[in-house]
């Protein structure tokens, strides 16, 4: 048998392209008996295969001694090869509750991140897990009772970038085999059999109730129709990223499309298109779902103005002519205000680049009056204003209601929300918008219109300098 399942795990690895020779391999271990197997099959191909091997193991923090002994198990078993080891504690509850997961989700999650950290700072290439077979054909039921689409039903991948699955080919029974055979030590991790969590009532309660009533390969059949729906899906996807590069485009961390090619498109690969656009976001999307993605499929047929709002805090929005992607504030009030003493330094976002403002007054005896107008910088963040016409001092901070400006010399007002409706910003927008201003009349909407009551002139006996660069 040890022969046999060896053989298989090189046969599925060329078929998959998982390894090479000279590959560096982070193996994650729990201790549990499949990732002793892949442990052994790894170790085993090491010489032939020069492969370098790190043993990862991630301690949940959730069965106290029972977790303490099983790190020292895996640490004696690293040892015991030769092999380098690495372990870190984290407080699963704790990462649940600030993420707002289930145990069973931050579990998974911080195991991967910690592997790909170890992976990235020691320099290794590959990540490996022992998924199986029956995991495959779990995660599939789990994705259909959840109403997941074609993607959330192909399983688990053998390989995904640089994280591999040597072993996803075998069934539980071949494991349980090898490891018996070749007399492999492991450990057992009683909350396998809790059933608190979904995975395990797939497994301990829906699975064997399947198998002896209709069918005892059930596990098998469905991990196999997961792999036919895998590569039918692989196509789709593959459409999908070239309609991706053809009509999304990316504007300083915001994702749109226009609505006329969008409408274009399959109904099939909208949603992918849309789930591509998503990812930019969140490694997951699982949270999205069938009603969200018809709600950002109409979108393209609504007014500008309208949105949606989805898990996970990205909003999209009907533009003008366009559906456009970015993350969402919700709003509060008064964002950011700060009354400014001079001289004044600090820092703000201006429509999402995180700029440096400085200003001070210079008198006019420092500042040449003959020269004063033809050194007005025209630079758009830069400028200069009559600082004895302010009467509240100013102040730095997010639009306002009843914010204008003067617009020119006869005293002609406008109101700052009609001068954004004009420039096309949508009302998403202009609350995180920046301006300079005394009381509610507006300096600065920058880094566009000033008013014209603070310009320079040459009765100017002190000059507001504004500076703003880039951090």
């Amino acid at each position: 048998m040890k022969n046999m399942f060896l053989d298989k795990v090189l046969k599925f690895n060329e078929q998959n392209k998982l390894f090479s020779r000279g590959d560096r391999i982070v193996i994650g271990v729990s201790g549990g008996k499949d990732s002793v197997c892949l442990l052994d099959v790894l170790d085993r191909c090491r010489e032939e295969w020069d492969l370098s091997l790190l043993v990862v193991h991630v301690n949940h923090g959730l069965r106290g001694e029972a977790a303490d002994r099983d790190e020292a198990f895996v640490e004696a078993l690293a040892k015991e090869r030769g092999l380098p080891f690495y372990s870190e504690q984290v407080d699963v509850r704790e990462v649940a509750a600030e993420r707002k997961m289930t145990e069973e989700e931050a579990g998974r999650y911080v195991r991967y991140q910690i592997m790909k950290h170890v992976c990235i700072e020691k320099e290794y290439n590959k990540i490996a897990v022992a998924h199986h077979q029956d995991d495959v054909a779990e995660t599939v039921l789990f994705q259909l009772f959840r109403g997941s689409g074609p993607r959330g039903l192909s399983g688990i991948f053998p390989k995904r970038e640089y994280m591999i699955r040597p072993i996803l080919f075998a069934e539980r029974i071949e494991i349980d085999e090898y490891v018996e055979q070749n007399q492999l030590a492991y450990c057992v991790d009683d909350t396998n059999f809790d059933e608190k969590y979904s995975r395990n009532k797939i497994r301990l309660r829906v699975f064997p109730y399947v198998e002896k009533e209709i069918n005892k390969r059930a596990a098998v059949h469905v991990a196999k129709a997961a792999h036919k729906i895998a590569r039918q899906y692989m196509y789709i996807d593959k459409q999908a990223k070239r309609e991706y590069m053809k009509i999304v485009h990316v504007d300083r961390g915001e994702y749109y499309y226009d609505c006329g090619e969008f409408d274009q498109l399959d109904p099939v690969l909208k949603v992918e298109v849309i789930r591509l656009i998503l990812k930019n976001f969140s490694d997951s999307v699982k949270d999205i779902t069938e009603t969200h993605y018809d709600m950002l499929i109409s979108l393209s047929e609504k007014a500008a103005g309208k949105r949606v709002v989805l898990p996970g805090s990205v909003c999209a929005e009907k533009r003008y002519g366009c559906v456009r992607y970015k993350m969402y504030i919700e709003r509060r009030e008064h964002i950011f205000r700060e009354q400014c003493e001079m001289p004044f330094e600090g820092l703000v976002e201006v429509r999402r680049e995180r700029m440096r403002i400085c200003m001070d007054v210079i008198p006019r005896d420092i500042i040449q009056r003959e020269n004063l107008l033809k050194e007005i910088p025209q630079k758009d963040y830069t400028k200069w204003f009559d600082y004895d016409k302010i009467k509240n001092g100013v102040c730095v901070r997010n639009p306002m209601e009843g914010d204008f400006f003067i617009m020119d010399a006869s005293g002609k007002r406008k109101r700052l929300s009609r001068y954004y409706i004009d420039e096309k910003i949508p009302a998403s927008e202009r609350e995180k918008e920046i301006v300079l201003a005394d009381g509610n009349h507006v300096l600065w909407a920058v880094p566009g219109r000033i008013s014209a009551a603070y310009k320079v002139t040459e009765e100017t006996k002190h000059v507001l300098v504004v500076m703003m660069t880039l951090n």
